[in-house]
């Protein structure tokens, strides 16, 4: 049920393309294009900033991109006796349709996520046992948790289906001055409400049962982040998604996606720790304290 979660994962590549995005809000002063941008990090964030602020802005514009590490930054894989593994973002969700887009436009190759069946062990015993039968794994989940099973899968899809509407404002480049305007744009107070309370805390407000919660729930965020149920609502509802079917993985490592992006938008590599920026002036910064590897 848990898998490791990608770090564009899925849904949070959204947010941070949509922060970054070059649209402004109806009234907003407009501004000419900037001569130059900088931008921190070569992960899934900082290259996907730079594939469509190229787009945005044309041939012109100089982008630099600073990075301290090897480019992907969570998204790596490791090698162990001779075969390569994902060692970050593992799995990318079907509704990102971002990673979708990139994967297109890079031509790159996918596979589908592979995984055996589900069991789950509470320190003495097996609680449950995956079958390979459809229908006696449904016998099994509502003899032993009732309906909470379908009413959890009912909440995870309720909770994606807010977060798609981030693709609606992206079509019309509308961006948003904080992470809190977003999310309520989204999902309203309920959104809002996840920044700060834990997953624990919101499943019991929606009425699951402790037992549903240490025994399916909690083997979801160990597998994903390490954590327990005390993990940020919001997390670990993203968390929670990729437990879906479906689920799929680019051939090669998913970082093959950052360093794509970086060659497509032409941007000017740098390594070395960015260790602080200076404001120029109200609209333009200068970084500072670059120190080289």
């Amino acid at each position: 049920m848990g898998r490791v979660v990608a770090e564009l994962v899925s849904s949070l590549l959204g947010l941070w393309l949509l922060l970054c995005s070059c649209g402004c809000p109806e009234g907003a002063e407009l501004r000419a294009p900037p001569d130059k941008i900088a931008i921190i990090g070569a992960g899934i964030g900082g290259t996907s900033a730079a594939y469509y602020l190229r787009q945005k802005f044309g041939k012109d514009v100089k982008i630099d991109l600073f990075e301290r590490e090897e480019i992907g930054g969570r998204l790596a894989t490791m090698m162990v006796q001779g075969q390569e593994y994902e060692a970050g973002g593992s799995v990318i969700h079907p509704l990102n349709l971002h990673m979708k887009r990139f994967v297109k436009d890079l031509g790159l190759s996918t596979v589908q996520a592979s995984g055996g069946l589900l069991g789950i062990y509470n320190g003495e015993t097996l609680v449950f046992e995956e079958s390979n039968w459809f229908i006696i794994n449904v016998i099994k989940l509502v003899w032993r948790y009732g309906f909470q099973s379908l009413r959890m899968h009912m909440w995870v899809e309720d909770v994606l289906d807010k977060f798609m509407r981030i693709y609606r404002y992206q079509s019309h480049d509308y961006a948003f001055s904080s992470v809190e305007k977003l999310l309520h744009a989204l999902g309203g107070d309920d959104f809002l409400g996840m920044l700060n309370r834990t997953l624990l805390e919101t499943l019991q407000k929606a009425g699951f049962s402790e037992k549903f919660l240490n025994e399916m729930i909690a083997p979801v965020m160990r597998v994903n982040y390490g954590q327990s149920t005390d993990i940020n609502a919001f997390v670990g509802a993203v968390s929670l998604s990729c437990s879906d079917s479906g689920l799929w993985a680019v051939e090669g490592g998913n970082k093959l996606v950052c360093s794509g992006l970086l060659q497509a938008s032409k941007s000017n590599l740098i390594s070395g720790s960015v260790m602080y920026i200076e404001e120029k002036t109200k609209t333009k910064y200068t970084v500072l304290g670059l120190c080289p590897l």
